[in-house]
């Protein structure tokens, strides 16, 4: 009878040390599972030309990546209502401008070119973190609504760093808000591909 006791026993142990294998297997296997499921719902197109262009003008990768998605969810002949074009949505206007300051011509089809939209685009976004003293918020309110208005705004809602308060435009503050949470999400999920 104390033989029937001792294996039965045993088997509770080695049904637990067993659950206990299956779970940590579980954890590691299921976050790349995980891991996997979310880059699906959060890909990278262009990520070549991307990270060519940002590193060219020194902007975070995972920035740059949360800029293009929300602005044209990585769609090169992306067109808005406004008229602005290509992967970071820039305004013929905007583009115009930027070309003049490069001492350069640029056309309304050249923003459809991966390329060349990503360079003006990311040229823009660093003029506007320079501008605003690296403030990530100030700059992507100015990409969405422009610096003229944002300067605008500054005058009566900045916080002692400078960095605008709050954003009149529910348009800009959803913006703002949709980039800062990509560039986390996808900071987060290409670690290694993005190279922090």
């Amino acid at each position: 009878m104390r033989k029937n006791k001792g294996k039965r026993g045993a088997a509770p142990v080695i049904t637990a040390l067993i659950l206990l294998a299956a779970c940590a297997v579980g954890i590691l296997f299921g976050g790349r599972i995980m891991t996997g499921i979310k880059k699906k719902a959060y890909p990278i197109k262009y990520a070549d030309e991307i990270f060519a262009a940002a590193d060219r003008y020194g902007l975070d990768r995972a920035l740059v990546l949360a800029v293009v998605s929300t602005e044209s969810g990585f769609r090169p002949e992306a067109v808005s209502g406004d008229g602005a074009r290509g992967l970071m949505q820039l305004l013929p206007v905007t583009a115009e401008w930027i070309a003049f300051r490069r001492g350069e011509t640029v056309s309304e089809d050249e923003l459809f070119e991966v390329e060349k939209n990503l360079d003006y685009g990311c040229w823009f976004l660093r003029f506007l973190l320079d501008r605003y003293s690296g403030s990530v918020r100030n700059a992507l309110a100015a990409y969405n609504a422009g610096h003229n208005r944002l300067d605008s705004w500054l005058e009566t809602g900045a916080d002692e760093n400078g960095e605008i308060t709050d954003i009149p435009y529910a348009e800009t503050r959803n913006y703002v808000a949709k980039v800062t949470r990509l560039c986390r999400t996808y900071g987060e999920l290409y670690e290694d591909e993005i190279g922090k």
